[in-house]
């Protein structure tokens, strides 16, 4: 499909299905070829693409419930998260992949759920993973966004297959992880792609991953370490950005592969129409990437929506609301593109509260009405011994400067991070030195999302001062609300702390809330 005229151009709950509603006919269009007229379309296993440099990716096609030779359906591809081979075609809703838990949500429906709905499903193993060949590049748009043309290269030539126009399927794309952002790289590029729906993306690895110029340790050994067990085959930026993280020096060369590798810089070029799904508890890819997307693709006149659900890399602990909301919205979202129906799928921007109720926004950020604030002070020591949190979520911490925030009069909610200012003053045995800043709930003990934001402190004797923006905790305040702003040495989120002394604080956060938006 063409999109406003831009020319062709190299995209778990047992019983979903049901849930869904009645799967929807399958027979959408007719072909002519080979093949007695009623029998099955036959699935596909194992099937060698050949990409662009002749890497050869291992394919499956699943086949639409029912459809026989002589028909046609839409396609929808479904790239695997890092670590885990091409999903099966008995996989209902992917609950949890990869490393650390996903929720509870069916955040991404499987091929089941697609095959049963009407669709075709196709999935591979990515490039340097399990059967396929190459070396992964980190999703980049000129790799792994090019081996997702190749295949629909492949899929355009496939029995069952609802066409735009020659070499041109009618095709969509949902995946998590991994297998979100490549949608993205994709769909920079290849213009025949109808729908994306990138679920725990990236707009910017570095961003994400080395935010403040310090690293995720936790994540970043995490994911190396799933690589290495499994066999992956990495190239060889991607193999000295997993040494660098394990020794904490990230070298300029790895921040500009890292750069060109995300779809950031061609972000400006998608013009498929987009359903950005993140979770809240995305410790790895926090929601101001998906918001720096997001903001990318209104920008550029593509049809964006945005939804925050309770869950992502890492751990839903608040009430994860409606078991089906994520996936009826998916699975009207590709509805709606790819066959076409004139069906709602909500409003621009929608997310979930701690407490599982699912609000809507006309738009992203809504008008903020009000703040939520905190100041105070306090001294911190900094030591290589002190600890909080785990590899993947931050955790309270017994070492902080604690503040507490001001309850509001009225319910608000807050989507948007906020603004720390610092002024400090300290000395320790590395003039650079790692600071935590996050949120706690005092009535659960637990940081709001998991989130921390950690930034560099200038410890030299001297007085200093810094705005930090933190990272967005979507959150329902009302006067009884009991949150707490945390400062801390360490957290096991980032790399270790590794210096030694005082640090005296006066802190002030801002942090934007407005009304709480509409039910939804």
């Amino acid at each position: 499909m063409r999109h406003r005229n831009v020319r062709k151009r190299w995209v778990a709950a047992a019983g979903a299905v049901a849930l869904i509603g009645t799967a929807a006919a399958v027979s959408v269009g007719t072909e002519s070829g080979a093949g007695a007229v009623g029998a099955a379309i036959p699935k596909q296993t194992n099937v060698g693409v050949t990409s662009f440099d002749g890497t050869n990716i291992l394919t499956n096609f699943y086949p639409a419930q029912g459809l026989t030779v002589g028909q046609t359906a839409p396609t929808v591809l479904e790239p695997a998260a890092w670590g885990i081979p091409a999903y099966g075609p008995d996989t209902v809703n992917i609950t949890s992949a990869g490393i650390g838990s996903f929720h509870i949500d069916g955040e991404l429906v499987g091929p089941a759920t697609l095959t049963a709905h009407g669709y075709n499903v196709v999935t591979w193993d990515n490039r340097g993973w399990f059967g396929s060949g190459g070396a992964t590049s980190l999703d980049s748009p000129y790799v792994e966004g090019r081996d997702v043309s190749a295949i629909i290269n492949w899929v355009a030539t496939q029995p069952g297959v609802q066409l735009d126009g020659p070499n041109d399927p009618l095709v969509g794309m949902t995946g998590l992880s991994y297998g979100g952002g490549v949608q993205l790289s994709a769909a920079a590029f290849d213009h025949r792609i109808d729908a994306i729906e990138p679920n725990m993306s990236w707009f910017d690895l570095v961003h994400s991953v080395y935010a403040n110029q310090i690293i995720k340790a936790g994540w970043g050994n995490l994911l190396c370490l799933t690589g290495n067990l499994v066999g992956a085959k990495y190239d060889t930026e991607v193999t000295n950005l997993c040494k660098s993280v394990g020794n904490g020096n990230v070298t300029a060369a790895e921040i500009a592969y890292g750069n060109a590798a995300s779809p950031g810089p061609v972000m400006g070029q998608i013009t498929t129409p987009t359903l950005l799904l993140a979770g809240t508890g995305d410790t790895l890819f926090p929601l101001d990437g998906d918001v720096l997307t997001y903001n990318a693709l209104k920008a550029a006149g593509t049809p964006v929506q945005m939804a925050w659900y309770c869950g992502g890399h890492g751990i839903c602990n608040n009430d994860p609301g409606p078991s089906t909301y994520t996936t009826t919205l998916e699975l009207n979202f590709l509805d709606k593109y790819l066959k076409k129906q004139s069906i709602s799928t909500g409003a621009a921007f929608q997310w979930i509260d701690q407490s599982g109720n699912w609000h809507s926004e006309s738009s992203y950020p809504p008008a903020a009405t009000s703040s939520i604030t905190a100041s105070g002070s306090g001294i911190l020591g900094v030591s290589p011994f002190s600890s909080s949190g785990g590899l993947i979520a931050a955790g309270k911490a017994s070492n902080a400067i604690n503040i507490p925030l001001k309850a509001p009069g009225s319910a608000v909610e807050s989507v948007t991070g906020g603004s720390l200012t610092l002024n400090y003053r300290g000395l320790a045995t590395k003039k650079s030195t790692a600071v935590v800043a996050q949120l706690l709930d005092t009535t659960t003990g637990r940081i709001l999302d998991d989130q921390g934001t950690a930034f560099p402190l200038i410890l030299d004797g001297g007085s200093h001062s810094t705005t930090v923006a933190l990272n967005i905790n979507p959150w329902r305040f009302d006067p009884s609300s009991k949150v707490t702003l945390q400062l801390t040495d360490s957290s096991g989120l980032f790399y270790s702390q590794q210096s030694l002394g005082t640090v005296a604080i006066t802190a002030s956060l801002n942090l934007p809330a407005s009304a709480v938006g509409a039910a939804s």
